[in-house]
């Protein structure tokens, strides 16, 4: 579990390296998968993210020596991955970590209302 943090908080620094480098933080989310190299197509990965209506900004790729997996950071356009993610994890693949815009405070707001709600029917 602790190395699982290390690795996503590792992600985490790179992603954020990588935007200041190639000034591609202003907007989007960044997704950081991990893939097989024989199943990798470039090609199947865009076509996913544009049904989602969102478009790939940029796209790094490297090698992880000790799995000798590659890993694939996309930087999309949309501030919300949610349904790319979900369209990635339904063709299996692997996501590793996902940087994007937290949910607005409208969402949150009504979450919370619906949660304060849940609690009150329980309490009668």
């Amino acid at each position: 579990m602790i190395s699982q943090e290390i690795a996503i908080n590792n992600y985490t620094t790179l992603i954020e390296k990588l935007n200041e480098i190639s000034n591609a933080g202003s907007n989007g989310a960044s997704i950081v998968l991990e893939i097989n190299p024989r199943d990798y197509m470039l090609s199947q990965i865009a076509h996913l993210v544009e049904q989602n209506n969102a478009k790939l900004l940029h796209v790094f790729t490297f090698m992880e020596e000790e799995t000798s997996m590659l890993i694939v950071i996309l930087k999309i356009d949309l501030e919300d991955a949610t349904y790319v993610l979900r369209s990635l994890e339904r063709f299996n693949y692997v996501v590793r970590s996902c940087l994007q815009k937290q949910s607005s405070d409208s969402n949150s707001e009504t979450l919370c209302k619906r949660l304060d709600e849940l609690m009150y029917y329980l309490e009668m």
